[in-house]
C-alpha cells in the first residue's frame, strides 16, 4: 500500500467521489430511555476489513483494553494481533441547572441502549455499524447524568488508499434528565457548556506474545498534538537522522499543515530499556549499527521495526463548531478519577502541552513514559433539549514498514487527508471507479498414488478484465510475517491483460491457474491475489482477495512422520478459528490447533516442560469449521484450555501422540 505520490495528487486536486446516502439501518429501540430496565446487554462488533481492524462497542469504548486475549484494538496489519490501541475513550462534559458534570468511559457511566448493528455497503468492500448508548441513567452514587443520547455510527473501508483507519459519527443529543425516577424526562433544561473529550491510551504497540506491562510496550510511549508543525520529530535521534538524509523528507511532510485537531502517538527511545539489535546482524550502514541502544520502533535482533506505526486522532467535523480548547498529557498512575480532576487537569484548561523535553544536566532528550493524550473541544455555549452536536473524528495507523519514524507520520496525514475526502463524500466511494477482484480456489494436487505433489491456486478473470480500468492482476504468496506482523510476500506472477489473454485461449475452464509446487507437506500458505487498477479518479487501486490452505491429504495414515500440529507456533488465532469471539463477556478468540494426519486410534496428550499433564484429545472429524485445514479424517482439535478447565498460558507445551503404528512426541509454541 505505498501510494504516497498518488494520494497527493488525490488531495491537491480535490477529486470529488460518488454522491450517496450510507446505508440505514434499524436498530433494536429501547423500551424507555431513562429506566434501567430499557438497556440492553454489553455488545461488540468487529471491523475485519481493510489494514486496520478495531472492535466497535455499545458502551463508547473504542477498541478493546483487555490484558489477556485480546481482540482487534487499532490492530495493524489486520489478523496480526499487533495492536496500536489500549483504549479509545469518550468523555462528554455538559452543565444542567449549574452543576457541571462529565462523563466518562473510565467511569463505566453509559448504558447501551442497542446492540450493535453491523452491516457492508459498497458492494462489500466497506463497512458500518450504528448503536446507541447514554448518560441518563444514573449508574452509581458519583455519578451525576448530564442527559445526553448518543447514536454511534462507525465506517471501516476494504480499499487500498482508505484501509488505514476507522471514521466514528456520533449525534450527541439533549433528551433531558429524570430527577423523579419514573423514567420520563422531567428536567429539559438545556445543557451549558457542552465539551467533547477524546482520551487516547495508546500502547504503541503490543504485539501478541508481548506482556502488556512490558517496558518496551507502555513505558515508551510519546504523544503530541500538532499545533505547531512538526519540529518536535527532531528530538528524537532516528527521527533528526532521516531528516538529514532525505532532504525532501523535511519540506514533504511540511506540506502537510498540522493542527490541534490532530493527536498523535508514536513508540520512541526508552533510555532505560536496550535495545535488542545485535550489530553482527546489521549492516555498517544501517542508523542502529552505530546507535544499538535506541529501540525508536522496537527494533529486533536483525533492527526490522516491530512498532513502525504511529496511532491517532484527527477531528474532522462538528456541528455546530467546537472549536479545539486544550490538549493534555497524562501517564500512568495520573489517570484523573473524578470529575472534579478531570476538568481541573484536561477539560478546562486552555493550552497544548508539548512533549515534554529533559533538560542537559538529565540527559536531554525526550521523556518517555506511558502517555495518555486528552483532547479537548468546545465549548458549545447552550444545547436545547431535544438538539444535537454532531462529531466525525478517524482513528488511524500510518505505517510505512520498511522505515518507520518520520516516514510513518508522513503515511499518517495522508491517510487523515483521504480520511477528510471521504466524510466529505458522505462516507461514499465511487466503486464504479476500479475492476471488480476475483476469487481465487484452492486445493491439493495428488499423483496416482496419492502422493502429495503441490498447491493449485485458480481464479475466473472475466469480471476484472472486462472494466475499462483493469490493469494488472499479481498472485502472491506469504509463509511468514516480518516484525511488525505483515506478511512477506512472494511473488509468484503478474498478469496483464494480454497475459491474461493468451492463457484464456488454452484455458479448458475459462480460468487462470497457477501450480506451486515450493510447498511442504503439513505446513501452511497463504495465497493473495491482488487486482489492480488505474483509474482516472483515484489513480491506482489495488484490491486483494486471500485465501489459506494447510499443505496435506487425505490418505491413509500408515505412519507418524507427517503428524503436524498447525498452526505452529500458535500466534493468538489461525484461519479456521472463529471470524469473532465465541463468548462476548468474555471477550476471547475462539481458540484451536489442530493435530494433522493422525491415525484413527490415535491419542493425543499434552504437557508442560516439566512434565505436568495439560490435556489428553482424541480424533474427531465432526468439526464442519469453515476454512478447517484440509486433512484425513483423524485430526484432533484442542481449544488451549487444560483439563482443570482453564485458559493454558503461553508457552512451550510437548505433544506425545500414542497409536498401534508407534509413538512420536513434538512441542508446541503458544503465543498470546
Amino acid at each position: 500500500m505505498k501510494i504516497k505520490s498518488i494520494l497527493f495528487l488525490l488531495l491537491t486536486s480535490h477529486l470529488m467521489f460518488g454522491a450517496g446516502k450510507p446505508v440505514k439501518m434499524n436498530i433494536q429501540k429501547p423500551i424507555s430511555l431513562f429506566k434501567s430496565s430499557s438497556s440492553v446487554p454489553i455488545d461488540v462488533k468487529y471491523h475485519r476489513i481493510g489494514q486496520m481492524w478495531m472492535r466497535v462497542t455499545n458502551f463508547s469504548m473504542i477498541g478493546d483494553d483487555s490484558y489477556t486475549n485480546r481482540t482487534p484494538s487499532g490492530e495493524w496489519p489486520g489478523g496480526s494481533g499487533n495492536s496500536y490501541l489500549y483504549r479509545g475513550s469518550i468523555w462528554l462534559t455538559g452543565s444542567r441547572n449549574g452543576i457541571r458534570a462529565t462523563s466518562t468511559t473510565e467511569d463505566k457511566e453509559y448504558t447501551p441502549l442497542s446492540i450493535v448493528s453491523k452491516e457492508t455497503f459498497l458492494d462489500g468492500l466497506a463497512e458500518h455499524t450504528e448503536c446507541k448508548f447514554t448518560d441518563s441513567i444514573k449508574k452509581n452514587e458519583s455519578h451525576i447524568p448530564i442527559g445526553y443520547e448518543i447514536t454511534q455510527h462507525t465506517y471501516a473501508f476494504g480499499v487500498s488508499f482508505a484501509d488505514d483507519f476507522v471514521l466514528y459519527k456520533y449525534y450527541i443529543k439533549n433528551v433531558g434528565v429524570d430527577t423523579t425516577d419514573d423514567g420520563v424526562a422531567d428536567d429539559t433544561s438545556p445543557i451549558e457548556d457542552v465539551h467533547f473529550t477524546f482520551r487516547m491510551d495508546g500502547d504503541i504497540s503490543k504485539l501478541s506474545s508481548w506482556n502488556t506491562e512490558a517496558d518496551f510496550v507502555n513505558r515508551d510511549d510519546h504523544a503530541m498534538c500538532l499545533t505547531a508543525g512538526w519540529d518536535e520529530l527532531k528530538l528524537f535521534p532516528y527521527m533528526e537522522n532521516q531528516f538529514e538524509n532525505d532532504s525532501t523528507l523535511w519540506e514533504t511532510l511540511g506540506s502537510y499543515v498540522g493542527d490541534s485537531t490532530l493527536t498523535i502517538m508514536f513508540d520512541g527511545d526508552n533510555r532505560g530499556y536496550p535495545s535488542e539489535v545485535d550489530t553482527s546482524l546489521v549492516s555498517s550502514d544501517n542508523y542502529f549499527y552505530e546507535h544499538p541502544d535506541d529501540d525508536f520502533g522496537n527494533p529486533n535482533s536483525k533492527a526490522e521495526f516491530q512498532s513502525p506505526g504511529v496511532l491517532a486522532m484527527q477531528m474532522i467535523h462538528t456541528e455546530p463548531l467546537l472549536k479545539p480548547k486544550s490538549y493534555t498529557t497524562s501517564y500512568i498512575g495520573q489517570d484523573f478519577d473524578d470529575d472534579a480532576a478531570q476538568w481541573n487537569n484536561a477539560i478546562g484548561k486552555t493550552k497544548f502541552d508539548k512533549l515534554f523535553k529533559l533538560p542537559p544536566f538529565q540527559g536531554g532528550g525526550v521523556n518517555e513514559g506511558d502517555y495518555r493524550a486528552i483532547t479537548t473541544f468546545g465549548p458549545h455555549e447552550s444545547l436545547a433539549y431535544g438538539d444535537s452536536v454532531e462529531i466525525i473524528f478517524a482513528v488511524g495507523v500510518g505505517v510505512d514498514p520498511k522505515k518507520a519514524g518520520a516516514y510513518s507520520f508522513l503515511k499518517l496525514v495522508q491517510d487523515m487527508e483521504v480520511a477528510k475526502t471521504i466524510v466529505h463524500d458522505d462516507f461514499q466511494i465511487d466503486i464504479n471507479e476500479f475492476a471488480p477482484t476475483s476469487n481465487i480456489e484452492m486445493g491439493a494436487v495428488f499423483d496416482d498414488q496419492n502422493n502429495f505433489q503441490g498447491a493449485k491456486i485458480e481464479w475466473d478473470p472475466g469480471l476484472s478484465i472486462g472494466h475499462q480500468n483493469f490493469a494488472k492482476f499479481v498472485l502472491r504468496k506469504g509463509v511468514s510475517r516480518d516484525a511488525s506482523g505483515s506478511f512477506i510476500w512472494d511473488t509468484l506472477g503478474v498478469y496483464d491483460l494480454a497475459a491474461v489473454n493468451a492463457i484464456l485461449d488454452t484455458a479448458e475452464n475459462n480460468k487462470v491457474g497457477f501450480f506451486d509446487a515450493n510447498v511442504s507437506f503439513g505446513y501452511d500458505y497463504t495465497y493473495d491475489l491482488v487486482t489492480e487498477s488505474y483509474s482516472p479518479k483515484y489513480f491506482k487501486v489495488t484490491l486483494s482477495t486471500q485465501d489459506f490452505i494447510t499443505a496435506t491429504g487425505k490418505s491413509h495414515v500408515s505412519k507418524l512422520d507427517d503428524i503436524r500440529a498447525v498452526p505452529n507456533p500458535y500466534k493468538g488465532s489461525a484461519p479456521w478459528n472463529n471470524p469473532e469471539p465465541a463468548n462476548d463477556a468474555a471477550r476471547h478468540w475462539k481458540d484451536r490447533i489442530f493435530f494433522i494426519n493422525l491415525p484413527e486410534d490415535a491419542v493425543v496428550r499434552i504437557f508442560t516442560l516439566d512434565g505436568d499433564k495439560v490435556a489428553t484429545i482424541r480424533p474427531t472429524d465432526s468439526r464442519n469449521i469453515e476454512n478447517a485445514p484440509e486433512t484425513n479424517q483423524a485430526t484432533a482439535e484442542w481449544n488451549l484450555v487444560s483439563r482443570s478447565n482453564r485458559d493454558v498460558a503461553p508457552g512451550v507445551y510437548i505433544y506425545h501422540v500414542t497409536s498401534d503404528l508407534g509413538e512420536k512426541v513434538g512441542k508446541i509454541a503458544i503465543l498470546r
